[in-house]
C-alpha cells in the first residue's frame, strides 16, 4: 500500500463515522486543520507522514473549540445523527493539546447535554503517558484505546517511529498503571512487519504484563504512509487474537 492516504480532517468535530472497532463515532480534532501534528511517525499512518515543518496555524485553545463542538453536537441532535462514541483523535496525537483536561472535561458535559447514552473516548499512540497530567485526564474518560503495536524498543522504532524522548520501558510501564484499558495493536506485513514468531512471542508476555480490559487486533484497510505495506489476512490475525487469549485470558477482537 501507499498512495491512498486519506486527507486531514477539516473540522473540529467530523463524521459519524461508522467504525469497525466504534461504531457509530464522532471524531473530535483538537488540532490544526493544515498539518498533521503527532508524536509518532507511523509506517502504516492513514494520514501519511508526520512533517517536521508545519504551517503558520495556531493551535486553538479550549474555550474556542469547545463552542465549535458544542454547536456542531447541537446540528448533529438536530439531524437525528445515531452516535455511540464520542472519539478524540483527529489530525495526530490529541494528548499533546496543551488543554487537554479542560477539553475533556468540556467534552463530557457537552456529552450529556447532547448525547447522554454516548461514551466519551480517546484514541493515543501512548507516548504520552509518562507525563502524570495526560495520566490524570485519560482516567476521566469513559474508554481509552491505547495504541501497542510492538513489544519491544527496536519493533516500536521501526514501525511506530516516535518523535520524542519517549523511554519504551517507560511508556508500558505507564500502560500497567493505567486502569481499564483497550489496546488497539496493527499487524502489517511487506516491507514492515510485525507478525514474526519471536516478535508475536514477546507481545503476547507483555500485553499479558499490562492485563488490558482487552485487546483490537486488526490490520490496514487504507494507504499508508510506507510503500509496500500489506495487509494481514484475517485468519493470521484471528490466529494471533487465539493464541493471546489462550496464553493470558485477555479478550481479542479481530477487525480486517
Amino acid at each position: 500500500m501507499r498512495s491512498e492516504t486519506i486527507p486531514l480532517q477539516d473540522s473540529v468535530v467530523y463524521g459519524p463515522i461508522h467504525s469497525r472497532r466504534l461504531g457509530h463515532s464522532l471524531g473530535i480534532n483538537v488540532l490544526p486543520l493544515s498539518h498533521k501534528v503527532c508524536s509518532s511517525n507511523c509506517v502504516y499512518c492513514q494520514y501519511g507522514w508526520t512533517l517536521p515543518e508545519g504551517t503558520a496555524e495556531r493551535l486553538r485553545r479550549a474555550p474556542e473549540l469547545l463552542q465549535d463542538i458544542d454547536a456542531a453536537f447541537a446540528d448533529h441532535v438536530d439531524r437525528g445523527t445515531p452516535v455511540d462514541c464520542v472519539t478524540l483523535a483527529g489530525n495526530g496525537e490529541p494528548t499533546l493539546h496543551p488543554d487537554l483536561l479542560e477539553l475533556v472535561v468540556g467534552i463530557k458535559m457537552l456529552r450529556d447535554r447532547h448525547f447522554p447514552g454516548a461514551r466519551v473516548g480517546i484514541l493515543t499512540d501512548s507516548t504520552q503517558l509518562t507525563r502524570p497530567r495526560v495520566r490524570e485526564t485519560l482516567g476521566l474518560l469513559d474508554v481509552r484505546y491505547m495504541k501497542f503495536d510492538a513489544a519491544d524498543e527496536a519493533t516500536w522504532r521501526r514501525i511506530n517511529d516516535p518523535l520524542g524522548k519517549t523511554d519504551f520501558q517507560a511508556m508500558v510501564e505507564a500502560l500497567r498503571r493505567l486502569p481499564e484499558i483497550i489496546l488497539q495493536s496493527m499487524f502489517i506485513q511487506g516491507s514492515h512487519d510485525n507478525t514474526d514468531a519471536p516478535h508475536l512471542q514477546r507481545w503476547i508476555q507483555v500485553v499479558g504484563s499490562i492485563r488490558p480490559l482487552s485487546v483490537q487486533v486488526y490490520t490496514v484497510d487504507r494507504g499508508t504512509a510506507a510503500s509496500g505495506i500489506v495487509k494481514v489476512p484475517r485468519a493470521t490475525l484471528q490466529q494471533i487474537a487465539n493464541r493471546l487469549t489462550t496464553a493470558t485470558g485477555i479478550p481479542a477482537d479481530v477487525y480486517d
